[in-house]
């Protein structure tokens, strides 16, 4: 349906727009030079709603009678929607701040999403936590629906209004977020039994931008500068206005990968946490000499610079080797130096590590030593020979290979039968994607 094709006549319009009052069609189509009716005097295009009463459907038959076109409300309305001069209805919005007409509009699905979140940041909540009111909770549904993609199995999660902490969490459109912040009052209950709110939960978002931040900054929330200091999508100038604002924020920020050595030095106080979550580069490594412990917090950090780890290799304790050899960031070169000690200490936290070589995978099996066997039975580097030659009557070894997602699946298939690998099992990704596939269990 093309408006254009309209002009110099009259639409009869039968029925009622759920989307647009008479008004608003008049001035709509005038301009147009499209007269609009709501009496029948001989029109040869009618526009008809699904409902419509008695009288309306003795002058549909006439017209029909009469070799009238016939157009759906739906057609016009998407037609009336494609063809709106969006300055002109927002600036008539805002001067009329009539609110109905908002909420109306914002249930038009036919709406651009640009235009459509102009007018959500226009429309005033009623309440200002969700509850009873049906406007507030009409426009609510209309958002989620029109940004939240979930599964044709899911549509339900509509109702949710988890589903409202899920878009808050992985929407990427930065203008949704920001008109999300002005929501009425609402909070989550997660997992660890704790509560969050939607302005807290906007604040962890990955895409907040510079104008995100300073509107929930605004708002004066301890909780929501907290986690505004922990987001790594936070503009650095941004996070140092944060620095010293309390403890709190300041272990925030020692968590921030997103800081810069500056502040790294100022939050050396927080070394518990800033040597563990940080990467460490030498100048930093420098930093932090003469801290407590900071050698042992080091090592158990996953962002170490290979020059780090020579350094942590040349000057650490004994003890330190076994905290070291936990750490993914460990290559084959240091892992392979740390086995040619010949330190049977280590050799289990060798066999356990995912990079050590294959070779020397294979030597520590050559060696027989159970805390080794059990290492390896986890591992899920270690060669599926090895695997298949380590399945044998051991509970221990059974647990360790019930975990290791490199297992052949044939063992893991026999190893079922045994209910107290449930735990293990239900967590190994091969079992588990076994178990989905031979369901049919595809979305």
């Amino acid at each position: 349906m093309k408006i254009e094709q309209f002009t110099n006549q009259t639409l009869l319009f039968l029925g009622k727009s759920e989307l647009f009052g008479d008004k608003e069609i008049i001035n709509f189509l005038t301009p147009k030079g499209i007269g609009f009716g709501r009496s029948y005097e001989g029109q040869k295009h009618i526009v008809a709603h699904r409902t419509i009463n008695p009288l309306e459907e003795d002058i549909s038959h006439r017209a029909y009678e009469m070799g009238a076109t016939f157009y759906t409300m739906e057609a016009f309305e998407k037609a009336m929607s494609d063809n709106l001069d969006s300055n002109a209805l927002l600036m008539s919005i805002k001067l009329s701040h009539d609110n109905q007409r908002l909420r109306r509009m914002l249930l038009n699905e036919h709406l651009s999403d640009e235009l459509y979140l102009k007018l959500l940041n226009l429309y005033g909540w009623e309440e200002e936590s969700f509850g009873d009111s049906s406007n507030d909770r009409d426009v609510l549904m209309a958002t989620l629906k029109r940004f939240l993609d979930l599964n044709f199995n899911e549509t339900d999660l509509y109702f949710s209004p988890l589903s409202l902490l899920k878009l808050a969490k992985e929407s990427d459109n930065a203008e949704l977020l920001l008109a999300m912040i002005d929501f009425p009052s609402v909070s989550f209950l997660q997992k660890n039994k704790t509560r969050i709110t939607l302005q807290e939960a906007l604040a962890q978002s990955p895409h907040i931008n510079r104008k995100i931040t300073k509107k929930l900054l605004s708002l004066r929330d301890d909780a929501i500068a907290f986690f505004i200091a922990s987001n790594e999508a936070v503009e650095l100038d941004i996070l140092k206005t944060l620095y010293g604002k309390s403890k709190s924020i300041n272990q925030a920020l020692a968590s921030n990968r997103a800081i810069d050595d500056a502040l790294f030095e100022k939050l050396l106080d927080e070394y518990a946490i800033l040597l563990q979550y940080q990467p460490i580069s030498m100048k930093r490594y420098a930093m932090a000499q003469t801290l407590p412990h900071a050698h042992a917090i080091i090592a158990t950090n996953h962002a170490l610079d290979d020059e780090v780890i020579e350094e942590l290799f040349a000057n650490a304790q004994a003890t330190l080797m076994p905290v070291l050899l936990l750490n993914p960031r460990l290559n084959q070169s240091f892992i392979e130096r740390l086995y040619r000690t010949n330190n049977p200490d280590l050799y289990p936290s060798i066999a356990r590590h995912p990079n050590t070589p294959i070779e020397t995978l294979q030597a520590l099996y050559e060696r027989d030593i159970y805390a080794v066997t059990l290492a390896l039975a986890a591992n899920p580097s270690t060669p599926i020979e090895i695997l298949q030659a380590l399945y044998r009557e051991d509970f221990e070894l059974h647990k360790a290979l019930a975990s290791n997602p490199s297992t052949p699946l044939e063992i893991l298939n026999i190893l079922k039968i045994d209910t107290r690998l449930r735990n293990e099992l239900t967590h190994n990704k091969t079992f588990t994607d076994s178990i989905i596939k031979s369901q049919g269990l595809y979305w």
